[in-house]
Parts: structure tokens; sequence; C-alpha cells
């Protein structure tokens, strides 16, 4: 019973972490709120039960009714929170100062919890004194009994939300099944005091049983200091360890899981032992050495964590199953690191409040010593998240708290030496071994800046490469995560959170791996507003995007938000590239969570550009929700752009769909560019239609040169990278996903760290562009510019394959070699073509010579200019006779008719190869038959056409790729254009 109410009690600390996430704006700081808060109320709680718990005769009735209350609170506690969450920002958050909102802020969550919290407080003390007074002589066992079975419960409870009550119901689901847990819980408990209700009687007074003096106090105080240090041990171990294993919310979950865990076997180990002490608070003093001992321990075993992340990493494999291990070792590594610790953490609660009940404290003793532990762990929280940790890093801060233990464990020691007439060897050796402990971590625990950096979550490698000439030039460990910049041997620089590159830039004339990103971020808009005056930047990352943004003269101001001081301090390595963002007097620097800063100041921005983190990391997913795109244009001004960034790295077209999804519901019409093969932007506009781009603005040399270093001179170079706008990407879209991303249903932040772990890539959002049929041109309404016209940029394919097609439609039409630059594939495939297409000197086997003419075709129709890909393939001059094979010909007006233009002779021609039996026999060639028939029809308007092609033939043919999303996509754009007919 007691273990399904500690289950439902961290199902709640869970889920109050997301939701206050969401509220305060980051996971880190909504984790210490929620321990604060959580631990905090649980000590009003412990307190007011010691007081009250005496004049209750039936402390299990008690019990039942509290248990019920929290399960009505935990039911009823979504719709709290969205009406006060919906008042903050509407109406207070406006209407106060700037220092108002964030008190306002920090109360009012802590409001939306410490109720529960305080009756939560109430269940240890009830429980333990109800079975006490029952059981009388086994005090002892009775608290590590309870201790042990509610942790167990609460690590149990941990794990179900997060890997099955959040995928399965969400988080207001996730509520109500803890509700139900407390409901079942009252039941029994009101049972089981109904069965015995007449031997709860309550003691007559406390017992003196030993010489009290200034015990209770010391007791009291060694609670609180060991409830503090084991706070600091637990925020210590999860950003270590996230450095490790990466910043998810499997990660994190699977660390809690850890630490509860071992407090809960430290209470089992010693609920058989502890009633035969003579002296448990000696034993405390013991164990809090222990404690000590092993938290140092653990940081010198932390060093080798990145040696085993990079050894599992190259032993499994990047698949689902190997995901499942990846979290399996997580978990056992969180063990080796924080159960040792937490273990002895388990049995200190137990010996102490059993002191104190022998030094006369009665059964209010399990209440003070519960209250007094769970302020202390307040303290803890407090003190790691805003001091320790920013101030003395990760390593100090947990040297410092196990130095804590220590010197408790000493002093505890220290008073209840058996003799004062005579020397304590045990007390000296202690007190040596503590101060030889302290001083060997100081100096073998490395923590070492170079392996901290080095993603190996992600890389693989347990180090930054220095043999290839990488330095850390930067590291912090800042409030919210731990920032480094990288010097790499080419000139470049990248920013980490964590481990993962948030920016690379170049430092000299070669652009870095993601300036394509940043500078478009900020380029488009600019582009595409005709008259922006203000734009505000959700996130500083390496500052690239701001200080592109101030190289127009047009805006009178720039914000950037971002919520991890260290980043911007961090970023100032990036020198004069970045250099506006810092000193331009139109750049305004703010650290604050982004909803709360829009919601607190009453500017509305012709420009927003959002470039969070990657969604897998715990807490940037509400970045890219429903509610966050509701909440979004509230702060645009009439005819304001909304640029969001979008990875298509470690992520699939299914999470990426979930984006749109939920970006949709709020915005009228987007325009989707591609930054490069690995990134992707949106343009959206709210209010109306986004307009097309504006030549003005490259007029200005600043911009024009920060445009140079990614190839983006033009406007042509800016659509080259474009890939449609709403009208025809929505029912793409939906192919890829029907679901939306919502912070209460938060698919992405639970899905995508598998994604990130199995390397998993949106290959049919990248693919589009470059895809074998013309599908940006028929319907993306995109025609392929002139080769001539855009620059050839190695980070985006279609820009390459563009001048590929162009260089092949010189070489058929001038009967010329193949440029040098093309693979000799191409070469091959092209004079062979010549050979038996162009000069009719039939194959034996004309399978062969047909594949090649469809990929040839496929290299260059969808790449070239309507006009001429007609040229090439509609009136061929290369093309000398017209005695091929009849398939070979009938494919050569399939390709012929797909360049003119003309759906309806695609359609036909292409049907007709299918339906002749031995026609074509290639699979390759069937597939791409079907979905050219199928874009044939949909071009044509023959709408339902491709829905009868589809059921002819779409059980026999099988895509393979984003080939199958291409087929849907035209299925369901069908489909929308005939219910608009219907209509």
């Amino acid at each position: 019973m007691f273990a399904l109410s500690g289950c439902s009690g961290l199902i709640y600390q869970s889920i109050w972490t997301q939701y206050l996430g969401l509220y305060l704006g980051h996971a880190a700081y909504a984790q210490s709120l929620v321990l604060a808060i959580f631990m905090g109320g649980m000590a009003i709680g412990a307190w007011w039960a010691s007081r009250r718990s005496l004049h209750w005769r039936n402390l299990l009735f008690t019990y039942a009714a509290v248990e019920l209350v929290i399960g009505v609170a935990a039911a009823v506690f979504h719709p709290v929170y969205a009406s006060v969450t919906s008042f903050a920002y509407a109406v207070a958050f406006p209407a106060l100062p700037a220092w108002a909102v964030q008190a306002f802020k920090w109360s009012s969550g802590a409001l939306l919890i410490l109720p529960q919290a305080v009756l939560l407080g109430t269940t240890f003390p009830l429980m333990t004194n109800g079975l006490m007074r029952r059981l009388r002589g086994h005090d002892g066992a009775i608290l590590g009994g309870l201790y042990f079975t509610n942790s167990i419960g609460a690590a149990a409870g941990a794990l179900l939300a997060t890997f099955v009550l959040l995928p399965a119901i969400g988080m207001p689901g996730a509520m109500r099944f803890g509700a139900v847990l407390n409901v079942v819980v009252a039941l029994a408990a009101f049972v089981l005091g109904r069965a015995a209700g007449a031997q709860d009687v309550p003691p007559s007074a406390a017992v003196e049983t030993g010489k009290r003096g200034g015990v209770p106090r010391l007791l009291l105080a060694a609670a609180f200091v060991t409830g503090a240090t084991s706070f600091v041990y637990e925020i210590g171990w999860v950003r270590m360890l996230s450095l490790a294993f990466g910043s998810t919310v499997h990660a994190f979950e699977l660390m809690l899981a850890a630490f509860i865990g071992g407090l809960a076997f430290g209470g089992l180990w010693i609920r058989r032992r502890i009633d035969g002490y003579a002296e448990p608070i000696r034993v405390g003093g013991i164990v809090q050495v222990l404690m000590g001992l092993a938290a140092l321990a653990s940081l010198i075993a932390y060093d080798h964590t990145f040696d085993w992340v990079a050894w599992l990493l190259e032993s499994l494999g990047r698949n689902d199953n190997g995901y499942v291990l990846y979290n399996i070792v997580t978990a056992s590594v969180s063990i080796v690191i924080m159960a040792p610790a937490a273990f002895f953490a388990g049995m200190t609660l137990p010996l102490f409040t059993l002191s104190l009940i022998r030094a006369g404290g009665g059964e209010a003793a399990v209440g003070r010593i519960y209250a007094a532990n769970t302020v202390g762990a307040i303290l803890g929280v407090f003190a790691a998240v805003h001091f320790l940790v920013p101030v003395l890093g990760l390593k100090l801060a947990m040297i410092v708290a196990a130095a804590g233990d220590l010197a408790l464990g000493v002093v505890l020691l220290r008073r209840w030496t058996a003799s004062s007439d005579r020397v304590d060897f045990a007390y000296l050796g202690t007190l040596a071994a503590s101060g030889l402990a302290l001083a060997a971590t100081l100096v073998l625990a490395r923590f070492d800046p170079g392996a901290m950096a080095s993603g190996v979550y992600r890389s693989g490698l347990a180090h930054i490469n220095e043999q290839a000439g990488e330095k850390v030039l930067y590291y912090r460990d800042g409030k919210t995560a731990s920032v480094a910049v990288i010097q790499s041997i080419d000139d470049k620089r990248a920013i980490k959170t964590n481990g993962k590159v948030d920016a690379g830039l170049g430092m000299g004339a070669e652009s870095g791996p993601d300036e394509s990103t940043m500078i478009l971020a900020a380029a488009a808009p600019l582009l595409l507003h005709p008259h922006p005056a203000n734009a505000a930047v959700i996130g500083f990352g390496s500052g690239l995007s701001t200080h592109t943004l101030l190289a127009d003269p047009r805006l009178q101001r720039v914000d950037t938000i971002e919520i991890e001081p260290a980043m911007i301090e961090g970023a100032r390595l990036f020198g004069k590239r970045v250099e506006r963002a810092y000193t331009d007097p139109r750049s305004h620097l703010h650290i604050e969570d982004a909803r709360t800063y829009f919601a607190a100041n009453h500017a509305r921005y012709d420009i927003i550009v959002a470039e969070p983190s990657n969604p897998w990391v715990s807490g940037v997913a509400s970045l890219f929700s429903t509610e966050f795109y509701t909440f979004v244009p509230r702060h645009l001004a009439p005819g304001g752009l909304f640029v969001q960034w979008v990875q298509l790295y470690e992520i699939n077209d299914e999470l990426v769909g979930t984006i749109i999804q939920a970006l949709s519901t709020q915005f009228r019409d987007y325009r989707v560019y591609l930054a490069n093969d690995a990134d992707m932007l949106i343009v959206a506009s709210a209010d109306g239609p986004v307009s097309d781009p504006n030549a003005a603005p490259l007029s200005n040399a600043a911009l024009r040169d920060e445009l140079a270093r990614v190839k983006l001179g033009t406007l042509e170079d800016l659509e080259a990278h474009a890939i449609g706008r709403r009208a025809s990407l929505d029912t793409f879209f939906i192919t890829l996903s029907r679901r939306a991303n919502s912070d209460f249903y938060p698919i992405l932040s639970l899905e995508a760290p598998r994604t990130r772990f199995t390397a998993e890539r949106a290959v049919a959002i990248k693919e589009m562009s470059t895809a074998d049929l013309p599908y940006r041109a028929i319907l993306a309404g995109l025609e392929a510019p002139e080769a001539s016209a855009i620059a050839d940029d190695a980070s985006l394919r279609y820009t390459g394959s563009v001048h590929r097609a162009a260089r092949l439609a010189e070489a058929l039409r001038l009967d010329a070699p193949v440029d040098a630059a093309d693979a000799a594939a191409s070469a091959a495939q092209v004079a062979y073509i010549r050979e038996a297409a162009a000069h009719c000197r039939n194959p034996d086997d004309p399978a062969i010579l047909m594949s090649d003419i469809a990929d040839v075709a496929a290299r260059t129709l969808p790449f070239l200019p309507a006009a001429e890909g007609k040229a090439l393939w509609s009136d061929p001059t290369w093309i000398h006779c017209k005695d091929q094979a009849p398939a070979v010909r009938e494919l050569l007006a399939v390709i012929a008719a797909l360049s003119a233009r003309d759906g309806a002779a695609v359609q036909r021609g292409a049907l007709e190869l299918l339906a002749r039996e031995g026609a074509v026999r290639a699979d390759g060639l069937r597939d791409w038959l079907l979905r050219a028939a199928m874009l044939g029809a949909y071009e044509s308007g023959d709408y339902e056409g491709v829905e009868r092609i589809e059921a002819s033939y779409g059980r026999s043919i099988e895509s393979q790729g984003s080939d199958r999303y291409y087929r849907a996509w035209m299925r369901n754009a069908a489909r929308m254009r005939v219910r608009e007919a219907g209509h």
C-alpha cells in the first residue's frame, strides 16, 4: 500500500516538473523548483503531522483521508494549471513591472503544487506512527521498512511516468492515473483502519530514555545537513551524467530512479539491524562518513564514464533494440555512480528518527526529523542550482557536499565518544581518512573539459580529438547547462551545450557547417518582410543570427532571449564573426525564458526567429508545440513573420510532421526552405500570406557580405533553397504525420531521444527537391532555376543537381563528353544511350537501356527549367532515329510528355507500358512509371485517376524509402482537390 503511495508521489513529481518546465521555461529551473516545493511542502506536512498526530486516535483513518484528498487534487490539477497559466500570460504578466513578473511566476508556480506536497508530507509520519502504535517495540524496523517500500515505489513511479504513462495518455492522463492510485491506497487504508481501530491508541506521553541535552537539536541539524548534501549530489550527478549520456527526459528519469532506488535499499538494509543498535546515532555518524566517501569515489569513477559510453556505442547497433540496451546501460552506470552514496543516505533518516525517539522525542520525532531533512533538501537544491554549480563548477560543488557529510559524520562520532578521558583513535582515524579522501579526490578526479565537452553520446569519442588539433577554449558549468567552445585545426570554432554542438562557425574565409542555417534564418525574413522595424531571436547560440539581422539598417531594435548566461559569455570567442550582437546599440540581450519575456513585455515584433536547441534535449520540445505556436502570434505585429528552425538529422520525417501539424493550427501561411541538407527553416505568417522575396535588402553591403559566405547572393539562390509553401505542402506534411506535438502530449521529447540514438534522418523532406520526378515543380509549383543563375553550394544537394543536370543536358545535346565533375557512371550511361537510343543500335536486352534512359531522365528533368527540359526530351536533336524497340520508344514518349508537362499523355503512356506484360521487367522502372502516371494524372486534373492508379497497381508495385511518402503525398493532394471541387 505504501509503495503505491510512493509511486503516485513520484509520478506527480515527474509530471509536475514537466508542467512547471512549460511555465518557468527550462527543465533545470523546473526541476529545482519542483524539488524545492515538493520537499518544502513535505516538510511543512511532516511538521504539522508531528504536532497534530497525538490528537488523533486512528492515524490510518487520517492517512486514508489525506490520500483521498491528494487524489482529488491530482485529478483536477490540469484544468487548474491551464487556468492559472492562461491568467498569468494574458493578464498578470502584461500588467506587472519586470521585477514583479518573476515573483508572480515563481510564487504561482509554487502554489500550484504546494498544497499537494504538504499533504504528501503528512503521509510518512501518519503511516509510520500508525504502525508504531500497533507494533510496539519495533520502531526501527517499521521506519526502515516503510522508508524502503515508499522509496522503491517512488523509483517505480519515476520510470512508469516517463516510459509508460506519458507516451500512452499524456501529462493530464498521468496525473489522473496517479489520482486513481491515491484513491486505491485511501480505500485500503480505510479498510485496514477499521479492521484494527481499537488498537490504535496514542501514547500518553513521551518517555525520556537517554540524556537529552542538545541531542534533539543535533539530530535535527544532522537530518538537515544530510538532506542538503543528498540533493546537491542528486543535482550534481544528473548534470554530470547528462554530459555522458545526453540531456534527455529518458536519461533524467533513469538517473532519478537510480538515486531513489539507492535510498530504498539503504532503508531495507538497515531495517533488520536498526533495533539492535544501542547507539543508533553513532552508527549514523559512521554512515555519514561512508556516504561522503562514496560520493567522493563516485567523482573519481565518473572520469571513466566517457570511455564506457564510447565503448558501448561502438558495440551497440544504432537501432531500437540498441536504444533499449543504451537505456539499460544508462541506468546501470547511474547505479554505479549514484547508488553507493544514496544507499548510505537511505539509512540516515531511520537512524536519526530512532535516535530522537529514544532521546524522548516520542512519535512527533518522525515528523520533526522528516521536516528537518526536507528543509535541508530545499537548501541543497537552491544552493546547487544557483550557487555551487555555476560558481564552483560540478567537481567542487560535489566535493563541498561530500565535505559536509564527512564533517557531520565526524561530529556525530565525536559527540558519542565512549570516554572523554582517553584518545579516541577511531575518531582520529576517521578525521584523517576524511581529509585524505578530500585531498585525493581534488587531485584524482580530473573532470577533464576535453572529455566533458566531447558529446560522447553522439560522437562515440570519449575525448575531443586533440591529436587533430582540437582544443577547449572555454568551459563553464552554468545554471542550466555546461557550455564549451572548441577550436578545430581548420580554423573553425563550435559552441557546445552539454557536449552537443549548438553552432559551428568558420573564423576565416571558409564558412562553418551551421552558418547557412543561422544566416538564412535571419536573412529570409529580411527579404520576405517589406518593412521590418524590430526583431526578436529566441536562443543566442553563437550570436550569428542576431549579428546578421543587425546588418539590415531598417531594423531599429533586436532583442535576443537566452536562458543560459554562459552561452552569451562563451560566444564572445567568435569575435568579429558575431560582433554586432555585442556592440551594436540596437542589440539587447536578455537572460530569460522566451515565453515569460514575451508575456512580460508589451512589444510586438515584425520578425521573431526561433533557434532553440534540438528537440530531444529535455525541456526544448515545448518550443515546437501547439501551445507555443498559439502563444507566438500574440507577439507578432501585423504582417509579422515567425521563423522556426527544425533539424532534419537525428529525427525522422514523422516527428518533423508533428511540428508542422502543431504550427499549422495557428499560422495561415508558411514557406519552407532547406538551409542545407540537414536543416529546415519555416517562415510563417499568422495573419496572411507570406509575401514574395524582395531584392532591395541585398543592396546593403553588410548583409550581402554575410550572405556571400553561404553562397546566397541573389533571390534565385534563395529560391533554390525553397521547397514550397503551405498551399502545396500541407498535404505532404499530413502524409508524414497527423499527430501534432503538444506540451501536454509531448511526442517530441519522448520519441526524439530514440531517433537521436538511431541517427535517423528526415529523408523525405531532404530528398523532395532531389527526387527522380519533378514533384517540386508540379506539386509545389517551384520550377527549376537556370544553373547559371545560382551558386553550386556543396551543403545543398539540390544546387549541385541543377548544375549536374545542365552539364548532362549539354553533353547529350552536343554529343560531347560528360564533364569530369560528374560520376563515371553518368559518362557510361550517356555513351550507352547515345549508341542504343540515339542511333538505334538496339541492344540484346532493352530492359537495361530503358533503366538507363529513365535514370538519366531522373537526373535531368526535375532540375532543368521547363523550356530546357522540353528541348532536351520533347524535341530532342540528339536522337537521330525512331526505330528503337517499341518499349524503348514508348518510354521516350512518356519522358517527352513529362518534359512538356502533358500530364494526360504521361499518365496514358506510363499505364500502357505497365499494362503490357513483359514490357517493363525492372522493379525500379515499374515503380518510377507508376509514380510518373500518378503525377501525370494530378497535373492533368484527373485527381480521381490518382486513386485509381494506386488501386490498380499499388499492391503489386512497392516503392522504397522516400518514394512511399511521395506516392502518399500525390494521393493526399488529389483528395484535397476532389474535396475542394465538391465544395
